[in-house]
């Protein structure tokens, strides 16, 4: 399987992208598979046991190794394969089935700049999960970091309880370094996301850049020449940045208030 962030190869085991470092989406659902099966086994595994005491030594420990052999071989396809083809499949079939209305529906929120609306529906469909609509692959991760940022800058303006300055800048820095990357191409290399760079997109890439400097600027006081090295910067750089900011932001706040 791929990587539903980056396309990178994926074990269903991995906790996270060996690649991009983001999380595995189906890791959990692995372990919670896993561990059932594991329980169903220990079970079945006592109960051939029992039974085979009714036998002689031999017949017992025939049975019970062909059992647990065949059991391990089902729990190997089942816990690693199946639960995923599955639901990739139910996937695939519904966005096929509805791919004209759905692209229909993103290009024209693409359009609007409601980049909200565009993930909104991008996620609740699992799009990104498809081969359908690879052109948006790309938009749809740089919007998905577009909106941590602004919940991260809500988060800290609205002083949420244990919203430290340091944790948010260093949050919001990570996603600004994911958008960046992604809108230079540095992070999706290869023909895989051709189409996901076409000057169409790459118009929507700007627009949507510029409303997140627009956040940027208004709730961290970044100047604009500052936004305009802003994709240069190191991650570490980047946090100190923003960090300065909201700490500005709180003190006019509290002028504010006084």
């Amino acid at each position: 399987m791929k990587c539903p962030t980056c396309g990178a190869n994926l074990q269903i085991e991995d906790e996270k992208c060996p690649f991009c470092g983001n999380p595995n989406p189906f890791a959990k659902k692995h372990r919670q598979d896993m561990r059932r099966y594991h329980r169903e086994f220990q079970e079945t595994r006592l109960e051939v046991e029992k039974k085979a005491r009714h036998f002689n030594s031999f017949t017992a420990k025939v049975t019970v190794i062909a059992v647990l052999f065949v059991m391990v071989i089902v729990m190997i396809f089942v816990g690693n394969e199946a639960p995923f083809r599955i639901w990739s499949n139910q996937l695939e079939r519904d966005v096929e089935q509805n791919a004209e209305q759905y692209r229909q529906t993103l290009r024209d929120y693409e359009e609007e700049g409601n980049w909200r609306a565009f993930y909104a529906l991008y996620d609740a469909k699992n799009i990104s999960y498809t081969e359908e609509m690879q052109e948006y692959r790309v938009l749809g991760f740089m919007i998905s970091d577009y909106k941590g940022v602004l919940n991260e800058l809500t988060r800290y303006m609205d002083q949420e309880p244990d919203v430290d300055v340091s944790y948010s800048a260093s949050r919001i820095a990570n996603y600004l370094d994911n958008f960046y990357r992604a809108a230079g191409r540095i992070s999706y290399e290869g023909q895989y996301y051709d189409d996901s760079y076409t000057p169409e997109r790459l118009e929507s890439y700007d627009r949507l850049t510029k409303d997140l400097e627009a956040a940027l600027f208004t709730y961290c006081h970044l100047s604009k020449e500052e936004l305009a090295l802003l994709p240069d910067y190191s991650v570490a750089k980047k946090s100190a940045l923003i960090e300065e900011g909201l700490l500005r932001e709180s003190v006019a706040n509290e002028e504010e208030k006084e």
